[in-house]
């Protein structure tokens, strides 16, 4: 049989020992979506999950999770799905001095069907058919397509045909580039694929590409002077998927530079991705040097921008007393809505200076000031945190005191409180007891009584 003075020194072990574990994992997958024009897709999830569990020694397990994980989505695709792409219809339209034709599969069959869309300089067409059904062609490194249809004003429509050009396709095979299926010599077509740039890519060190890589980099304009200007920025082996991504981002030199300056040297690619896909700066850096916090690992900030956590939000902080706050801890303090207003709350009511986990047990557990104020109504003052803790994990109420004094006893420990309820002895139960002749003014014998039956 547990006494109680087991039960109570157990019970402050397991509360004291409650804690806040926070973990931030900031991770930058890169993967570009692409007609031509890619596209990138930050995603960050924040949950915060936690757990308050209580048994005969009431246990608060407060854990924040924090998941950040802004994901970059680069991953080539052209939209065209089908076996044969080589003839079918278009569809353009004219504006300014481009002109963008959306190709079609020849049939409407929507399981079996595709479609691409590729803008064209005006000028690579001097004789469209204007009012009349009519050719034009336009030639092309892997080949050459033949359109035949009609323009009305800016609007054009018809069908097309399209030869690839045999001896570059078996050029750019000759290359290493691998994955070339039927479909690669239009998608070749359609992105102005050229022998020179091919060539440019192997003098820079990127040979045997897949076809799709190959494609991606044509159609983005991955040029010389881009790929020397990051690898002079400090990315010298940097992979085909993270170039991509710094392209589709507009990730340039200077941005990078502009991190060395911060403290931020030799950061990997796929956390600079991470950076310019939150829209975090050189200045966003300062800012928070600015408040304190000078050499934030990477981890840490992106969690801060992935919160929207700003220099204003850790200043309040400081101002209710929490100065030099751990970062993790004001992640915590954000993904559970702790501001200066909840402290304010508790200060009010003379809980100043409550220690950092908890607070965050507080707002897990939704402890309030009006919790603690029905306590001290109740008769119980200055109550400590980790009590507070055990009388909300338990779901402990000054009714559930109230019962007590009702049957005469008036002053009961609030350390006594969470051993009754843990263990099942209630107003009801000690009537009960009464009732049948079981009489004490000390409670711990009804806790013992209680154990015995059980």
């Amino acid at each position: 049989m547990m006494n109680y003075s087991t039960l109570i020194a157990r019970l402050r072990k397991s509360i004291f020992l409650a804690g806040i574990s926070l973990f931030v994992s900031a991770m930058a997958c890169a993967q570009v979506v692409t007609t031509v024009t890619p596209v990138i897709s930050p995603v960050v999830a924040s949950m915060v999950a936690p757990v308050v569990t209580a048994n005969v020694n009431p246990v608060v397990n407060v854990d924040p999770v924090v998941d950040v994980n802004p994901d970059v989505n680069v991953d080539l695709d052209l939209n065209i799905v089908g076996p044969n792409m080589d003839e079918g219809k278009w569809f353009a339209t004219i504006k300014g001095d481009k002109i963008r034709i959306e190709f079609r599969a020849s049939n409407d069959d929507e399981e079996h069907g595709w479609n691409s869309n590729t803008d064209f300089k005006l000028s690579d067409f001097p004789n469209l058919p204007r009012g009349q059904k009519g050719d034009f062609s336009l030639k092309r490194e892997a080949g050459t397509i033949v359109f035949t249809g009609k323009f009305d004003e800016d609007m054009g429509f018809g069908t097309y045909k399209f030869t690839p050009d045999k001896a570059f396709i078996d050029y750019v095979k000759s290359t290493g580039v691998v994955d070339i299926n039927d479909r690669s010599a239009f998608q070749f077509f359609t992105v102005d694929l050229k022998r020179g740039y091919v060539e440019m890519l192997q003098r820079n060190g990127y040979k045997d590409l897949a076809a799709h890589n190959l494609v991606a980099m044509s159609a983005m304009d991955i040029d010389e002077a881009f790929i020397k200007g990051i690898k002079a920025a400090g990315y010298g082996d940097i992979a085909i998927h993270n170039l991509i991504a710094m392209k589709s981002m507009h990730i340039t030199p200077e941005y990078i530079n502009s991190f060395k300056e911060m403290g931020f040297a030799d950061v990997p690619a796929h956390d600079i991705i991470a950076f310019k896909s939150m829209n975090i700066d050189a200045a966003y850096v300062k800012s928070f040097k600015d408040a304190g916090y000078k050499d934030l690992p990477i981890h840490d900030l992106v969690a801060f921008k992935s919160m929207e956590i700003t220099p204003e939000f850790v200043k309040e902080l400081g101002q209710m007393g929490y100065t030099d706050v751990a970062a993790h801890d004001v992640v915590a303090f954000k993904s559970m809505k702790i501001d200066a207003a909840y402290i304010k709350g508790f200060n009010d009511i003379g809980y100043k200076n409550i220690a950092i986990h908890n607070l965050v047990a507080f707002k897990s557990m939704e402890i309030t000031p009006a919790f603690i104020k029905s306590f001290e109504d109740a008769g119980f003052k200055d109550i400590a945190p980790h009590s507070i803790i055990a009388l909300k994990s338990l779901n402990i109420t000054p009714d559930f005191v109230n019962g007590f004094k009702k049957l005469g006893f008036t002053d009961i420990p609030v350390n006594e409180l969470p051993a009754l309820k843990s263990n099942g002895v209630t107003p009801e139960y000690v009537a009960s007891m009464q009732a049948k002749g079981f009489k004490s003014n000390d409670l711990r014998k009804y806790i013992q009584l209680k154990n015995s039956f059980n």
